[in-house]
């Protein structure tokens, strides 16, 4: 009796419980292929993003280049003036004076000076701080 057991348990049951497991690690492996694919995928994504940005970025500096002008050269002129003037002895107070006197125009007037600044010379560092935030904002892909 106990072999007629053990062979029905061996001919029958053994088979089906080995296939389960087999499929069992199938299914396993395929989960984890998948994982991996969506990390491949997400790594392109952040590449392609990454190049595209940069060439964008390319294409607005030679814009910026192109309609430049002496903008740029007149904004920069504008503030040296009084970091040149500060290592004259005469003029130094004169340009203490002018700083006091400008810390009491209206603050949308600062503002406005700040902004202006920023618009010639911070636009790109933003641009590329921004583009940083966005993909960090995503979160990183789950390594497990």
């Amino acid at each position: 009796m106990w072999s007629s057991i053990v062979t029905v348990l061996l001919d029958k049951v053994a088979p089906k419980v080995a296939d389960y497991y087999v499929q069992k690690q199938k299914l396993k492996q395929e989960v984890q292929l998948e994982k991996l694919r969506g990390k491949r995928a997400w790594e392109e994504a952040l590449t392609k993003r990454a190049s595209e940005s940069e060439g964008r970025d390319h294409e607005w500096e030679i814009a910026q280049i192109k309609n430049s002008g002496l903008k740029d050269e007149w904004v920069l002129f504008l503030i040296s003036i009084p970091l040149v003037l500060v290592f004259i002895p005469n003029t130094q107070q004169l340009v203490l004076n002018g700083f006091e006197v400008l810390s009491q125009t209206p603050v949308w007037y600062q503002g406005m000076i700040v902004t202006i600044f920023l618009a010639i010379y911070g636009i790109r560092r933003w641009r590329r701080k921004t583009a940083i935030d966005k993909v960090a904002e995503k979160g990183d892909v789950d390594t497990d």
